[in-house]
């Protein structure tokens, strides 16, 4: 499987806003992070409204996983937002249905076979609802980095090169 960056500042616990705030607000992290270019926030914004990534889950926990095109992207990344209250996103093929949306996995991917790989472990990840409930009441980014990469092995996430 391709590398995947993540460490504690791609994290973010009990964020608050709107669907559309939160997105921005993560998308902008990872341009600070030069993770991604400048394009990738409204690349983002805008493939989120027209392919919606709200998964409901067999647990109370609804996740999304928005990405945009690979020509954005400067290096594989994941951020992942815990959402304080959870947030509107429009289901994954049924965007005339909405689901509350309480973990956000933004994925950063340069090769678009990578997408299918890492969608397919998120899918398997997702399915496990004690370790969605694990995740979601982590307490520290470090928590988190640790859980996302015993489950998914994302093998760049120790903070090495960029």
């Amino acid at each position: 499987m391709a590398e995947f960056y993540l460490d504690e500042t791609l994290v973010f616990l009990q964020m608050t806003g709107t669907r559309e705030e939160i997105l921005r607000e993560m998308a902008e992290n990872l341009v600070k992070e030069n993770l991604v270019e400048a394009s990738f926030v409204s690349g983002i914004i805008e493939r989120e409204k027209e392919y919606p990534t709200g998964l409901p889950t067999a647990s109370s926990i609804s996740v999304a996983i928005p990405h945009t095109d690979i020509e954005h992207v400067k290096k594989n990344a994941i951020s992942i937002a815990l959402l304080q209250e959870p947030a509107a996103f429009q289901v994954m093929g049924e965007a005339s249905m909405e689901t509350p949306v309480s973990i956000i996995f933004m994925l950063a991917m340069q090769q678009s076979h990578a997408q299918l790989r890492l969608l397919r472990d998120l899918m398997n990840f997702f399915q496990d609802e004690t370790t969605l409930q694990v995740l979601y009441e982590s307490k520290t980014k470090e928590d988190v980095v640790k859980l996302i990469d015993r489950k998914l092995s994302l093998s760049a996430s120790k903070g090495g090169d960029r």
